[in-house]
């Protein structure tokens, strides 16, 4: 009777629902979460780099560019060279913000906003460059850099060993030479960039004077100047490009099914174990039928799914409002999106059922359920192709073929090229009939399988329980 199987879904939905342990993990860890990633970033932000003092030995073997290192490695060279790369920074982000870095030059530009960003990167370098003849060995050079060298009179930071053919092209070579950079292990990425770059234009620097090229007139003609790239809506308005939000749209839509499905077929499956192991499902069994106690379980968790899924979809349409982007979610891919979850919902419920009824305990459910967790995530591995060319015929065939065919299937609906609306339809009419076979052939297990105990099945073994049942 339907009020025995409502009774089942509430009690099932409630004891999962109604519980600290759910709040925590459905509102508590999302909204830490929100709170630590800014935290985290900001820490990252002014985390300092490790004072480095020591000395950097330059092999020069095209006997020209060791003056140009020289003065890029000095104290007025470094502070030269992070005053640029700040600079850099300000203009890649002037370049996100569009309009708004107008109003935000003012604050880069305060001295103290300088000084917090001269904080966060921490002391500069103070480097000794100790030249070393071109025909130095290279491997006994090296092995100053050893950890275990560390603390003697002739230890180094870091040596460069700059090509013979850097300055001028070798003859008959397609390409000038370039240097090796070898460092101290564990030294501070940042620290490494700064002799890179110092390296780099050094090199850069004589190969022009060589070629008898100025300097400016090359960094004038190679650079394009482009304002943000700009997507105009259905409205006229003109904003910032989007493109990777329709990256990342398609993920966020599949992760999202992925996860609430995953927690409602988690839970089932936990609380149908428990309750075999228990014994309180033979109570259950004297006042309902197995199929009206399968269905009402399957259908209670069904809500907690629902629940996971509203909160989420909630929270990440909220956030696109507040950014004035949701227009790239329109209310048909929503309601894709909750068609899609009853189905796969349905489609891995009916599997974690049987495999619950069919076990004694978790750590038997394991090899069962392995094969059902493997075919769920195969389109979370394939996210990218899909993606990328949604309408290809892979792309098409996974979103055919259940029980990948749900997540498969937001994906390309997700996608900048959304599939067309009989394919879509198409989709669901055989997810459909593939999730009635699923719920059927869990019936035929979980009647069988509640009151079966001893040495847990294989796949032989379900299949017999079919028949029998």
């Amino acid at each position: 009777m339907m009020h025995k199987v409502v009774a089942v879904a509430w009690r099932e939905f409630s004891s999962t629902v109604l519980t600290k342990a759910f709040f925590i993990g459905a509102f508590l860890i999302p909204a830490l979460a929100a709170l630590a990633i800014p935290l985290i970033v900001k820490l990252t932000d002014e985390a300092k780099a490790p004072e480095l003092v020591g000395t950097i030995a330059v092999v020069d073997r095209s006997g020209e560019v060791l003056p140009g290192v020289e003065q890029r490695l000095s104290v007025e060279g470094i502070a030269g060279l992070i005053a640029e790369t700040s600079a850099i920074a300000r203009e890649a982000i002037a370049e996100q913000l569009g309009e708004q870095a107008a109003q935000m030059q003012e604050h880069m530009d305060n001295p103290m906003v300088q000084a917090a960003i001269a904080q966060a990167f921490g002391p500069p370098p103070r480097l000794t460059v100790e030249p070393l003849p071109g025909e130095a060995d290279v491997e006994v050079q090296r092995d100053r850099l050893k950890p275990s060298a560390e603390g003697d009179a002739d230890a180094l930071v870091a040596l460069a060993v700059i090509a013979p053919d850097s300055v001028r092209k070798a003859e008959d070579a397609a390409a000038y030479g370039g240097y090796e950079l070898f460092v101290r292990a564990k030294t501070d990425d940042r620290h490494i960039d700064l002799i890179r770059r110092a390296l780099r234009d050094a090199v850069l620097e004589h190969r022009y004077a060589a070629a008898g090229v100025d300097a400016t007139d090359v960094e004038a003609l190679t650079s394009v100047s482009a304002p943000r790239t700009q997507e105009i809506t259905d409205t006229g308005e003109a904003r910032g490009a989007t493109s990777a939000l329709n990256m990342m749209l398609p993920f966020v839509f599949m992760l999202l099914l992925i996860m609430s499905v995953m927690v409602g077929g988690q839970y089932l499956l936990t609380t149908t174990i428990e309750e075999k192991s228990s014994r309180v499902v033979e109570v259950l069994l004297s006042a309902v039928s197995p199929m009206q106690l399968m269905t009402g379980k399957i259908i209670g968790q069904m809500g907690v799914g629902v629940v996971m899924l509203s909160i989420y979809m909630g929270v990440g349409m909220s956030t696109l409002v507040a950014f004035s982007l949701a227009d790239l979610v329109s209310p048909e891919k929503l309601v894709y999106l909750i068609v899609y979850f009853v189905l796969a919902y349905f489609i891995f419920a009916s599997f974690m059922a049987a495999i619950g009824s069919a076990v004694n305990e978790l750590r038997e459910a394991q090899s069962l359920q392995t094969p059902v967790m493997l075919t769920v995530m195969l389109p979370y591995f394939f996210w990218m192709p899909i993606t990328r060319d949604p309408n290809s015929v892979f792309a098409i065939v996974l979103s055919m073929v259940p029980p990948m065919s749900p997540f498969a299937m937001v994906v390309r609906i997700a996608s900048t090229e959304p599939p067309p609306a009989w394919q879509i339809f198409l989709s669901m009419g055989i997810t459909a009939a593939f999730a009635l076979g699923c719920v059927w052939f869990a019936a035929k297990v979980f009647r069988v399988g509640l009151l079966m105990f001893g040495k847990p099945p294989n796949f032989r073994t379900l299949v017999k329980w079919v028949r029998m049942a």
